[in-house]
């Protein structure tokens, strides 16, 4: 079974980008591990084409070369942060139409491949400036949750679940900037990832 693992900088975790098969050292590389031990008579191909920076703009892009021409079993879309901070990290506003927009082409897009599909909403965590970005994503993740019903997709609710699970835990132990999972918040990610492909497999 191929998986490709399509996103940005939390995808991407470090990983060389001149080498596909390199899956950084974040959710993806945990999940990986996890599935080997589950699963010790399948075979598993993940690729990582996570690219940190990236907006849901970008992704479509990448969309034919990192998905179409890779013909996965399945693909885990990971992205929308990005496209609420270059509000404020550059000025440039990514409005809801277009995100609506961009990520419904990535689902259909997805979809039409024939491969089976997996959206990992965007979180951020409150803490340091981030909170900021809490009304947009908010909006973003409202659409994402549209998408995944009209279009029949399974979706995690990551922002709901970290929010959940710091109420009584540091928010850092998850996330020190309020976006970039520790190695502990991948490992969360990773498990819930797990949990959703069990279905696929």
């Amino acid at each position: 079974m191929k998986i490709v693992f399509f996103g940005d900088s939390i995808t991407e975790a470090g990983r060389d980008l001149a080498d596909k098969h390199d899956l950084g050292a974040g959710y993806v590389k945990i999940a990986e591990g996890k599935l080997r031990l589950l699963y010790p008579d399948r075979t598993f191909e993940l690729l990582n084409c996570g690219v940190g920076g990236d907006r849901t703009a970008d992704l479509l892009l990448r969309l034919k070369e990192d998905v179409m021409d890779e013909a996965p079993d399945v693909v885990v879309l990971q992205v929308g942060v990005n496209d609420v901070w270059c509000r404020f990290s550059s000025g440039f506003v990514v409005t809801r139409e277009a995100f609506e927009e961009n990520y419904s082409a990535l689902v259909k897009g997805i979809k039409a491949s024939g491969a089976k599909l997996l959206l990992l909403q965007p979180f951020v965590l409150s803490m340091s400036d981030k909170k900021r970005f809490r009304t947009y994503l908010n909006e973003f993740n409202a659409v994402i949750s549209e998408i995944a019903a009209r279009e029949n997709v399974p979706s995690v609710p990551l922002d709901e679940i970290f929010t959940g699970v710091t109420q009584d835990i540091d928010p850092a132990q998850f996330a020190v900037d309020g976006v970039h999972p520790t190695h502990r918040g991948c490992r969360y990610i990773a498990d819930l990832v797990i949990k959703e492909l069990k279905k696929f497999l």
